[in-house]
């Protein structure tokens, strides 16, 4: 019987270049250099979700925790650069003992002369492209079937995220049947399991930004691979445990 694979899909950042009337961002001095998207792939889903959960009623019942503000709310769960920084720990330590989970991510560095150049000029189109690059790390099957979960956002719609997938999941030598793969857009509250990712991405992101790698560098080995997908003036450059991402390996970012 084929093996059911079930992948979550978040983001860091957003893809925006140009605010009202065309005011060009980056020369702003808090313009966020990269967009970035990741996934987790996971086998067992079901294992993974009741782990988070139970998990969530361990901090609910520790009563050094469970009246933090954040967490007294009834809609709270874990988001990394909301959670209160006691929560982030714990959380963190969870994910360090967690197995079973690949983790792809997806540096896409917000370049404006690659923006017009390559994207038209269209954030919609930069954001697909990031996917599809995304996706297109995971090796597919012709025998294995797949379930994408995309967290909800405002960019995007199941049209572009069904075009990203069949991208990546066709080959001049192939058409994948649509039977086997299901796609959902999802809010990340109702999916526990986007935390996971949503965690990883929030480590490596402050890792660029601010240069802070404590978290990264403690979970670097949990990084599947990690694509710096405009380094290298533009055909990328991708990263592995044989060859780990850093801050000194890469050309800086753009900040201002």
């Amino acid at each position: 019987m084929p093996q059911t694979q079930h992948f979550f899909i978040d983001e860091s950042g957003n893809p925006t270049f140009y605010a009202n009337r065309k005011r060009p961002l980056w020369e702003e001095p808090d313009f966020d250099p990269v967009l970035m998207l990741g996934m987790i792939v996971v086998e067992d889903r079901k294992a993974l979700r009741k782990q988070i959960l139970d998990f969530r009623e361990q901090l609910l019942a520790n009563p050094l925790l469970n009246s933090i503000h954040s967490v007294t709310q009834p809609d709270w769960f874990f988001h990394a650069s909301k959670d209160h920084s006691d929560i982030r720990l714990k959380f963190f330590e969870f994910l360090y003992n967690l197995e079973g989970v690949q983790c792809y991510i997806v540096i896409g560095r917000k370049n404006p002369a690659i923006f017009h150049s390559k994207h038209n000029g269209n954030a919609s189109e930069f954001y697909f492209d990031v996917l599809n690059k995304l996706l297109a790390r995971f090796d597919f099957t012709d025998d294995g079937i797949y379930k994408f979960y995309l967290s909800q956002r405002q960019s995007n719609t199941m049209e572009r995220f069904e075009t990203a997938l069949h991208k990546a999941l066709n080959h001049p030598d192939r058409h994948f049947d649509k039977s086997k793969f299901v796609c959902r857009i999802v809010p990340s509250k109702d999916y526990p399991e986007l935390s996971v990712i949503d965690y990883y991405l929030w480590a490596i992101k402050r890792y660029i930004i601010s240069g802070d790698g404590r978290f990264f560098k403690a979970f670097i080995e949990k990084y599947t691979e990690i694509v710096d997908l405009y380094e290298e003036e533009g055909k990328g450059r991708i990263y592995d445990s044989k060859s780990t991402f850093s801050i000194e390996k890469a050309t800086p970012f753009m900040k201002k």
